[in-house]
């Protein structure tokens, strides 16, 4: 099994899910990689869910148009799923889009593939349900976040949680995640600093 495989396998072990090297084997010859260019745009809002991407390398963001403001719902960094399986499967529009904000490095599998696994492995059930799962904790995290901290502490745990992202994607980015003015992020990066020379 190659390292590239294996980051998404151990994404799954951590969440207690265990493949046999037989079903490991099935995965394997069911999944595809793709190196993809910054600021493709791999979901389309209002368009059917093409495929589940899992991240080896790079970060996207999550996007929602809405009365021509575009507004960035989430930030994905490295070792993580994107889309999601139910979608895929059932052929629903996507709510949102996915933009690459830089190179991606992902594995992929489409619609067949994953109806081909559901027939083949009988836990795929248990997988599409932790990566259910991951998305609805997500979603709750960030509806907590954006109610109950101020920009500063939203801030601080995005800092916390992926501090890559302020060496490798614009602050425009982040500014638009944390919902605020990237003056206004100038100023709380400034003040982070003073406080950690402290």
């Amino acid at each position: 099994m190659d390292l590239n495989f294996t980051a998404a396998c151990n994404f799954l072990q951590e969440r207690n899910l265990f493949f046999t090297l037989e079903e490991q084997a099935i995965l394997k010859q069911h999944t595809r990689s793709e190196q993809i260019p910054k600021h493709s745009i791999i979901m389309q809002q209002g368009q059917p869910v093409p495929k589940l991407y899992f991240l080896n390398e790079g970060i996207v963001r999550l996007t929602r148009e809405h009365n021509g403001a575009l507004y960035t719902l989430g930030i994905v960094s490295s070792k993580e799923f994107v889309s999601t399986p139910l979608y895929l499967v059932n052929q629903k529009d996507s709510s949102c889009s996915l933009e690459a904000l830089t190179d991606l490095d992902v594995l992929y599998w489409d619609r067949q593939d994953l109806l081909d696994l559901r027939k083949l492995i009988p836990k795929m059930h248990e997988m599409e349900m932790a990566l259910m799962d991951r998305v609805l904790t997500w979603v709750q995290d960030n509806q907590i976040s954006a109610l109950c901290l101020s920009a500063e502490e939203r801030y601080q745990k995005l800092m916390d949680e992926q501090p890559e992202l302020i060496n490798r994607i614009p602050l425009k980015y982040i500014a638009s995640y944390l919902s605020i003015h990237q003056d206004s992020l100038s100023r709380i990066r400034k003040s982070a600093v003073k406080m950690n020379k402290t």
